[in-house]
């Protein structure tokens, strides 16, 4: 009898060794650099994170595709008709290579975190509060899960919500009860990205608009995270009024919903990420972004050694190091293009509209200041709803505006306006991970859940928060 050829096999897993070797060395390089080592460090990342796109890109299709093609024509462009292709293409390429350095190390987290009983058992508190104030509990509570399992909150959360809204036998009253849960972890989501500092939107957003501390952001961004929730419950108690006179609540999962110690090493682990990178941005002014590169993996390695019992805590170790390294990263395949191109392309090709529009005579300047404040907020959701991603637009949007300083205005405030604008694209847009993710746990279209679900929500929101970055001003 013949046996199954073993060559295919053996060359996908030399590309996820290869492959997830360069993805590790690009953290590492990024992190070095971080620390202020120069030497070389950009360049090495950069022509590696390159090296790992080309082994990544293999079979993907779509806009994935598409945002690989305009990268090289950009690319292309800046060689062939720049007089210094390198001042536009350097920082682009270290953009790109710091935001695949950023998703891997948070996605060391999320292999822990994604594995572990404990955060299971968190999940089900929350999703077994009492009608009452469980639309806060999932709002509040899922900032948290996203700092560890960023999207994976939503999933986990989600998915708890509908166990807990299937014990509903009325029809209507379950899809109203499951659409009130998914919409408060979707609301508690969004939320976090004014203030995690291991959201993207707080670290990009950050990064471009020189003159403010990671820190200042997210105290500020704890400001706007709650104005979103209490716009969020205003918008629920409505829907809670929709329900019939009379109506009983489902019986609950006694233990899960008043097990309060399951809450504890989520405070622990937002202390363990949030204070070191906080401290060492104070003492050694080396910002969170680049802190957390080594911060959280060494968390995750701490984690697993913790939950694992005593005699095999090593072997355990080496077994999910090498998954993560030369599994779970490999099979980031789709998101790692995406966000490392849409990286590159905004920078890009913002510095070449940002010349083409000093060389036109067009000033942002001109435009009285207060409406540029607002300006972030309306565009960057409308930007969403032709499938731009965030960190494309922003990173293009952020170099055509003007300094603070000649706006007369103070930096946190334009800071958190592209904050906002970005964290109201994430209900708001049907092309968004966490819209197809709601409506693929809710059974509905993703327009359903972006127009018909968050629409008020998001009206509300925007009017908030442009109200808020003018009180910043």
């Amino acid at each position: 009898m013949k046996t199954a050829p073993t060559e295919p096999p053996r060359r996908w897993a030399m590309l996820a060794l290869v492959t997830g070797v360069l993805l590790l060395a690009v953290v590492a390089l990024n992190f070095i650099h971080g620390l202020g080592v120069e030497a070389g460090t950009v360049p090495m990342a950069a022509a590696l994170a390159v090296i790992a796109i080309a082994l990544l890109a293999r079979g993907l299709r779509g806009s994935r595709l598409v945002f690989l093609a305009i990268s090289l024509g950009l690319t292309a462009w800046c060689l062939l008709m720049e007089d210094a292709p390198g001042e536009l293409l350097w920082p682009a390429l270290e953009r790109g290579s710091f935001i695949i350095a950023f998703f891997c190390a948070l996605a060391s987290l999320q292999h822990v975190a994604g594995r572990s009983p404990m955060i299971a058992r968190a999940a089900a508190f929350l999703a077994n509060q009492p009608p009452g104030r469980r639309y806060l509990a999932l709002a509040s509570g899922t900032q948290v899960f996203a700092l560890m399992l960023n999207y994976g909150a939503l999933s986990l959360l989600g998915t708890m919500a509908m166990r807990s809204a299937e014990r509903e036998t009325d029809p209507a009253i379950r899809t109203l009860r499951a659409r009130r849960m998914l919409q408060g972890a979707q609301c508690g989501f969004s939320a976090s990205l004014c203030w995690s500092p291991l959201a993207f939107a707080t670290v990009i957003t950050t990064a471009l608009v020189p003159g403010v501390k990671l820190g200042t952001v997210v105290l500020t961004g704890i400001g706007s995270s709650l104005i979103i929730v209490t716009v969020g419950w205003l918008v629920d108690r409505r829907l809670k009024g929709s329900l019939p006179a009379g109506t009983v609540v489902p019986k609950r999962d006694e233990v899960a919903a008043h097990d309060t110690r399951s809450l504890w090493p989520l405070g622990w682990l937002l202390a363990a990420v949030a204070v070191p990178a906080l401290a060492v941005d104070a003492i050694w002014h080396i910002p969170p972004s680049r802190t957390v590169l080594g911060l959280v993996p060494l968390i995750a390695i701490a984690w697993v050694l913790i939950e694992t019992l005593r005699g095999g805590k090593l072997k355990e170790l080496a077994a999910r190091g090498r998954d993560f390294a030369f599994g779970d990263l490999p099979s980031y395949r789709s998101e790692l293009v995406l966000l490392s191109t849409a990286g590159f392309i905004g920078t890009a090709a913002g510095a070449l509209l940002a010349e083409v529009l000093a060389s036109s005579g067009f000033d942002l300047g001109g435009v009285p200041a207060r409406l540029v404040l607002v300006l972030p907020i309306l565009l960057i959701p409308l930007a969403g709803q032709l499938g731009l991603n965030p960190i494309l637009f922003v990173s293009l949007f952020a170099q055509l505006l003007p300094t603070p300083e000649e706006l007369g205005v103070s930096t946190i405030s334009l800071v958190m306006s592209l904050i906002s604008g970005w964290t109201l694209t994430a209900p708001t847009s049907p092309f968004t991970a966490s819209v197809m993710i709601i409506s693929r746990l809710a059974g509905v279209s993703p327009q359903t859940v972006a127009f018909k679900w968050n629409g008020w929500f998001v009206s509300l929101t925007a009017l908030a928060l442009g109200t808020w970055v003018q009180i910043l001003a």
